[in-house]
């Protein structure tokens, strides 16, 4: 297979089915690098696994017949996999993608339809950040969370919601919304990290932030009438707290065991900030600007979102943009990249509402 390689520019394989997807990626990419197709992952790997065939780059397709991007990673010598920089494409960025591209080492998600600006601005980061003195080391996310640690998450998540499923059947309630707006989280967290790879954010992060996403009205088992006018000082506690946000942020942190100290971190912030406006005007601290959390306010916006999104079973595009509008019109309730993860998630929240 004789391939004419221009040595002055960085030598991309793009490993998709569809002829008109390798395409658009060959008209977005061919200015800069140099482009060579693979209309399957066999062909494909006749190239990775040449090593007199140098390449830079791999644009893997995710879903393919007879042997899918996964498959293609598993047959590709290691050694030779750690010295080219890869970006995986998928339809849609499932937590299941996500977590078996994250065992491949690999980060970077692209989805269709693709977004030019954006996969040229990854690729011009990894391969700056392979350039490094340091870029030989597999660099771990900032948020490390250890199988150890995921099993007592997962424990403690359990006692948890007997607490709160005990409450909720007392005040002739379900945990049916609380459910849903954390797989809304779940599709936004998803699309945020294949669409930024933020070094806070992993595979298991994205599961504890979910689950945390379920109990951000727990305290109200402890106060079911407040005062939302108070304003509190940060860090302030009173004996009694006077809000279901304080009180849920108390009640989360009960367990102060390391192993589950990322969850309770997210899950208290979540509890005390999910009624924080971005324009300042939320409770119980008036929290303002980007001092709001990016992932307390992405559960605030599932929040407002599933407000509407759910009045109709099943819910669809009109559903959406409906949800969406409320949103729009109240765009200082929330940080202006929140509104744009919801708007970028649109397909993946119809499609898997849709197929259920």
């Amino acid at each position: 297979m004789e391939v004419k390689i221009n040595g002055n520019r960085r030598t991309l394989l793009i490993v998709d089915d569809s002829e008109i997807d390798r395409a658009i990626l060959k008209n977005i990419l061919d200015q800069e690098y140099e482009v060579i197709e693979a209309a399957n992952g066999y062909i494909a790997l006749e190239y990775l696994n040449n090593p007199s065939f140098h390449l830079d780059g791999l644009l893997l397709d995710i879903t393919m017949p007879a042997i899918n991007g996964f498959g293609v990673l598993e047959r590709i010598d290691k050694t030779r996999l750690s010295q080219i920089q890869v970006l995986l494409i998928s339809a849609e960025t499932s937590k299941e993608n996500i977590v078996k591209s994250f065992k491949f080492g690999i980060k970077n998600l692209i989805k269709k339809p693709y977004d030019a600006k954006m996969i040229l601005n990854k690729l011009k980061t990894l391969f700056a950040e392979s350039a490094l003195p340091h870029a030989n080391n597999t660099a771990s996310p900032v948020t490390v969370i250890t199988p150890a640690e995921m099993k007592a998450i997962s424990s403690y998540v359990e006692k948890l919601r007997r607490v709160y499923l005990t409450y909720l059947k007392s005040v002739n309630l379900d945990d049916s919304l609380y459910k849903k707006v954390s797989e809304i989280v779940h599709i936004m967290l998803a699309n945020y990290y294949a669409a930024k790879t933020p070094r806070d954010l992993s595979p298991e992060a994205i599961e504890v932030i979910t689950q945390a996403s379920y109990f951000y009205d727990i305290g109200r088992i402890v106060v079911r009438t407040e005062d939302k006018s108070k304003t509190y000082n940060i860090g302030e506690l009173d004996d009694i707290p006077e809000t279901h946000t304080i009180a849920g942020a108390d009640l989360i942190g009960i367990n102060s065991t390391k192993a589950v100290s990322y969850f309770v971190k997210v899950a208290a912030d979540i509890c005390m900030h999910h009624h924080e406006r971005y324009d300042g005007r939320g409770f119980p601290h008036r929290l303002k600007s980007s001092i709001n959390n990016l992932y307390t306010q992405i559960v605030a916006i599932a929040i407002s979102f599933s407000s509407n999104f759910f009045k109709v079973d099943p819910p669809g595009i009109r559903e959406y943009s409906i949800a969406l509008s409320a949103i729009l019109k109240d765009k200082e309730a929330f940080r202006p990249d929140v509104v744009e993860i919801l708007e970028n998630s649109k397909d993946d929240i119809i499609n898997y509402y849709s197929d259920k």
